[in-house]
């Protein structure tokens, strides 16, 4: 029942920030009518055949009686015939368009369309065409949810506990008592009969058990594995009780031992299987700021945190792993003056850009004095440091601060961290 370790991935964290982001954006878009198109197109479905489907929903909608909401419609639909003209090939995961018009202010006849590519960070199963007054936005926030999770199972003879891993997320489902006194009686039949009775209390207490974890497993959908773990022969007696569900029976990956029974057991437990789960991100964020801590604490110059210093790092091409975490509210803002060509970056807090937008507006080009000083682009520190990564080959970690490494990365060292891959001179 031992799995293999699996083979580590590249992180595919950035992408999926990066698809939060724009579901974000698209949430804020609101349409007078039903004249906002979502469209899903799986990698099987040929180009040819979405082109004719738009056809048609052109055709239908020469019916529409609002000649303002059927010309935006109409518009919103040939902006997309016209990006699908340059599309050879639907991306292995699909591809994921939104079109339409969208208002410049409250008032009808302001509206432009706008038109914004999504690169789904999974599968896009199903074809979907959707009009309506807002995007059609939870295929991909469900692509978002973590998929992968594993049923965690510590059995004692006292104490034993139920519990699961999902994406960041450890969690203890229930805890179990048993009210089994100690093996020791009186000795002669008494003591036989002690033992007898101790013994059938256990069995009884582990199909307890059974019935709730079958009830609970059985309810999560991409359950991978089941790990169980516990100390001394407790765990193996479970498992040849055999009253798991059949379906639960074939996900046991590993049975181990570990010191403690019950839910203290849990992180034990995770911590001897780690390897067999090592795609899970709780694993990936603790193993990920374990090496990093390393690095630090042995001095070896391989480990490096702050903002200007990873810059640096990743100029030189020198990152081997870029930990943000997911709480950085940081942006980088890039201002030039459309009279000289002056250019300079600032760094603000998220919380400063609405004051910082109105204080640009009144300075002058440091460089020739004129007014023509403004804001040429906004990134979040996320975004701008993980491109830089993506052009060197560094592979990103965006933290949550749901786990204790996580929690860590953002209130020790800024939210900005990185693992080098040789040590270079500041």
């Amino acid at each position: 029942m031992v799995m293999s370790a699996v083979a580590k991935k590249k992180s595919n964290d950035l992408k999926l920030y990066r698809t939060k982001q724009k579901i974000d954006e698209l949430k804020s878009k609101r349409g007078f009518h039903t004249e906002l198109i979502s469209l899903y197109i799986p990698h099987d479905k040929k180009i040819s055949d979405v082109t004719n489907y738009l056809k048609n929903e052109i055709s239908e909608s020469q019916n529409i009686k609002s000649k303002l909401t059927r010309k935006n419609v109409l518009d919103s639909i040939n902006s997309l015939l016209g990006q699908l003209k340059n599309i050879k090939e639907i991306p292995e995961n699909g591809l994921v368009m939104f079109s339409g018009a969208i208002p410049q202010n409250n008032t009808p006849g302001t509206e432009r369309n706008e038109l914004t590519f999504v690169e789904p960070p999974d599968k896009v199963n199903t074809f979907r065409y959707h009009c309506a007054s807002e995007f059609l936005l939870w295929p991909l926030e469900d692509m978002l949810t973590p998929k992968e999770s594993y049923g965690l199972l510590v059995i004692g003879r006292k104490k034993s506990a139920l519990g699961y891993i999902k994406g960041n997320t450890v969690k203890v489902v229930k805890e179990f008592s048993s009210g089994i006194g100690s093996k020791h009686g009186a000795g002669g039949q008494s003591q036989r009969r002690f033992e007898r009775l101790n013994e059938e209390a256990e069995i009884a207490f582990y199909r307890r058990i059974s019935d709730v974890v079958n009830e609970y497993l059985l309810g999560i959908e991409d359950l991978q594995g089941i790990f169980i773990g516990g100390p001394g022969p407790s765990k193996d007696i479970f498992v040849k009780e055999q009253r798991l569900d059949y379906r639960l029976r074939d996900k046991i990956l590993d049975v181990v031992d570990i010191g403690y029974g019950g839910a203290e057991g849990i992180r034990a437990l995770i911590e001897k299987v780690k390897e067999q789960m090592e795609n899970v991100k709780y694993i990936r964020e603790k193993e990920v700021m374990q090496r990093f801590m390393k690095e630090i604490s042995s001095e070896s110059g391989l480990g490096t945190y702050g903002l200007e210093e990873i810059q640096r790092a990743l100029n030189y091409g020198a990152v081997d792993k870029l930990l943000l975490s997911e709480k950085l509210d940081t942006h980088e803002v890039k201002l030039g003056c459309s009279n000289c060509d002056y250019t300079e970056n600032r760094t603000l807090k998220e919380r400063l850009l609405d004051q910082s937008r109105g204080d640009i507006q009144e300075e002058s080009c440091p460089n020739c004095s004129s007014n023509s000083f403004k804001i040429l682009e906004i990134k979040s520190i996320i975004e701008e440091l993980g491109e830089i990564a993506e052009s060197t080959g560094t592979d990103v970690e965006i933290l949550s601060t749901e786990t204790e490494e996580g929690d860590m990365l953002y209130s020790t060292f800024g939210g900005i961290a990185a693992i080098l891959r040789y040590k270079i001179d500041y």
